[in-house]
C-alpha cells in the first residue's frame, strides 16, 4: 500500500471527521490507530493508557462535541 502525507488545518480535519456517521468514524479510527499496530504495549504505553482512562473517569477529557 502506498502511503502519502497530507497537510491540512486541524479545524478542517475535525470538521470533516465530525461530519461522518459514528460507525464510519469508529471504523476510521480503528483502521488508522489500532489495526496497523499489533505489537504488545510497552510499559510506558500501558501507563499512558491507564492515565487516559483515569482522566476520562475524572471528567478531565475534552468531549468530541466540544472540539472546534
Amino acid at each position: 500500500m502506498v502511503e502519502k502525507t497530507l497537510s491540512l488545518p486541524e479545524d478542517a480535519l475535525v470538521s470533516m471527521l465530525k461530519s461522518l456517521p459514528e460507525d464510519v468514524l469508529v471504523d476510521v479510527f480503528w483502521k488508522t490507530l489500532i489495526e496497523s499496530d499489533v505489537s504488545p504495549l510497552t510499559v510506558e504505553e500501558k501507563n499512558d493508557l491507564l492515565k487516559g482512562v483515569k482522566e476520562f473517569e475524572d471528567g478531565k477529557t475534552i468531549k468530541w462535541e466540544n472540539m472546534r
